[in-house]
């Protein structure tokens, strides 16, 4: 094991929570190490810092795992469609790779119950189900390699997603549209201004929405098409919270003074 996966041995998880007794069956095979399963579900605001000065939370296996569900995504639109070209495919992986259908696929799988956080789950944003979700993939590919986590990918997730295609389906709304309407109906400019563009084929675009020159949401997306719908929900999400906020006070136009997204 390398760097943070050592130092989280001297935690103590040595033993696994009781809930993850429950992880064979959600996996479909046995963990061989439980203390990156642990990891995997211990969100940031559980972080406890380690000897080095660092903090373990889950974050750095969402990271890893990201990767790896694009990667098994993009190998499975691979070898499943032959005929199709670039562009179709990487829409296809576009709409399959996305914040809300992560989100759903780890609800159903059971996921929010292993969570360890210090806040309530159902008030926080449905965004912790996807980015843990992917942190078990990237747990699952450390513990038992690529082979394995590309299974599970397959067995489960994709799986998952053609059970649930008219349902995700609604879920994946055009966040974009609803913004533009938004601001349309307030009487304000909206620019997304792009903040970074991919150095690989496998890299992403990152662009702010931005309302009356204020950067409301931040997102990113394997072209400027996603990037712009992923900025526009977390745009969406973060006036609500604003609009809900002010709610008791005044019944007008939420404040642009919301904070951005990191």
């Amino acid at each position: 094991m390398l760097g943070i996966e050592k130092l989280i041995k001297r935690l103590p998880w040595r033993t696994p929570r009781g809930p993850l007794s429950v992880l064979p069956d959600i996996l479909g095979f046995t963990p061989r190490d439980y203390d990156l399963y642990e990891l995997a579900f211990t969100h940031s605001s559980c972080s406890v810092e380690l000897p080095d000065g660092t903090f373990a939370n889950n974050e750095r296996l969402e990271f890893l795992g990201d990767s790896v569900l694009a990667t098994s995504v993009s190998h499975y639109l691979y070898t499943k469609y032959p005929k199709w070209d670039e562009g179709m495919m990487s829409k296809r992986r576009g709409a399959l790779v996305k914040r809300a259908v992560n989100n759903k696929i780890a609800e159903e799988m059971g996921i929010i119950n292993l969570i360890h956080t210090k806040h309530r789950i159902g008030n926080m944003s449905p965004d912790i189900y996807g980015n843990t979700l992917e942190a078990l993939i990237g747990a699952i590919f450390l513990d038992r390699g690529y082979k394995v986590a590309e299974n599970f990918v397959y067995q489960k997730f994709l799986k998952s997603f053609l059970e649930m295609a008219e349902e995700l389906e609604d879920e994946t709304t055009n966040y974009k549209s609803q913004l533009l309407e938004w601001v349309q109906k307030n009487h304000l400019e909206i620019e997304f201004e792009m903040l970074e563009e991919p150095r690989s084929s496998r890299g992403k675009f990152v662009c702010a929405a931005v309302i009356n020159g204020k950067r409301i949401g931040i997102g990113s997306g394997y072209n400027k098409k996603e990037a712009h719908q992923d900025a526009s929900h977390n745009a969406l999400d973060g006036l609500t919270k604003a609009s809900k906020a002010i709610k008791r006070k005044s019944m007008t136009t939420p404040s642009l003074e919301t904070s951005e997204e990191e």
